[in-house]
């Protein structure tokens, strides 16, 4: 019988990943567990290789890699500074404390403080420096885009199980091994409008944040830990759902022994991996697959050659 790693490297990536999520925690079964762990050291090193010719090509075509959250905080300092005003947070404050006796009501006429405006004035300047620094870093040196696994992963693995009370998935392993931080977060007219959530580019958190989440997570013999923001919240719009005060996350629950895992909140509704390889087929864009005029042509182009995972 071939191995898991045999059959993968002879082209059934999908069939293999396949009985590997049927095995569930079987996996880590001593006489499967280094084949297993083959695999998806080999899925991930092609993610990754698959990653490294993605972005330089987005970049050539055009595409801005930038946080939409970056570019709302620049966009309200711009209206501040255009016309000043306390924000509505401080207004509510004000408010209160004339209802309660404890304030004038002139209080609420008084102009904002040019200390304020200074400090917007500093805040706008460090965000068109950050602008200028995503604008001239080629992608692949950019750390907001990609970055790689540090010397100290295997320890921050460590952290990670020991916090979650028992082992991560085999597959986040691997690619916290072998890939490390993503974001295709950013804009391009055909390929990822902005303010336009269609899209949905690829973005799995660092190993870093990952754990800094889970630190934040519900107490229980079961946490629920966010690996990226959701659609809406990556194209930096307030809400994912009517009556939802924030973006929704796509999550993983944690510990779990399996191969792969599924990507909760996820509108594919689907494990990891297959999830990465639907990524790969739209060209770090998944969300264009529910689309019916997706940018096809230029996709095809994007994706010419990268591996099968």
């Amino acid at each position: 019988m071939p191995t898991y790693l045999e059959r993968y490297l002879n082209g059934e990536c999908v069939e293999v990943w396949a009985d590997l999520v049927r095995l569930g925690a079987k996996v880590r079964q001593k006489s499967v567990l280094p084949d297993v762990e083959a695999v998806a050291s080999e899925t991930m090193n092609r993610a990754r290789h698959n990653l490294e010719i993605l972005i330089p090509r987005l970049a050539a075509a055009g595409y801005r890699f930038a946080d939409p959250i970056l570019e709302n905080k620049l966009e309200l300092v711009n209206e501040f500074l255009a016309a000043p005003k306390w924000d509505s947070s401080v207004t509510r404050r004000l408010e209160r404390r004339v209802k309660l006796g404890l304030e004038p009501a002139s209080v609420l006429d008084r102009p904002v403080p040019e200390s304020e405006i200074a400090r917007k004035r500093e805040k706008k300047a460090e965000l068109e420096a950050e602008f200028e620094r995503m604008r001239t870093l080629p992608p692949l040196e950019n750390p907001k885009v990609f970055y790689e696994p540090e010397s100290q992963t295997t320890k921050y693995v460590k952290a990670v199980e020991e916090r979650a009370g028992g082992p991560i998935p085999i597959s986040l392993l691997a690619w916290y091994k072998h890939v490390g931080y993503i974001s295709f977060m950013g804009s391009h007219e055909i390929l990822n409008p902005a303010r336009n959530a269609t899209a949905d580019p690829l973005v799995v958190v660092s190993l870093q944040d990952f754990y800094t989440g889970l630190c934040y997570a519900n107490p229980g013999d079961k946490k629920r830990v966010a690996l990226s923001a959701d659609d809406l919240g990556k194209a930096g719009l307030p809400k994912s759902t009517p009556g939802v005060e924030s973006p929704l996350k796509y999550q993983i629950t944690i510990p779990n022994a399996a191969a792969d895992f599924k990507f909760e909140n996820e509108w594919h509704a689907t494990h990891f991996v297959e999830y990465l390889r639907r990524a790969f087929q739209w060209a770090g864009f998944p969300g264009w697959e529910r689309d019916r005029n997706p940018p096809r042509k230029l996709i095809l182009k994007l994706t010419e050659g990268l591996l099968p995972i």
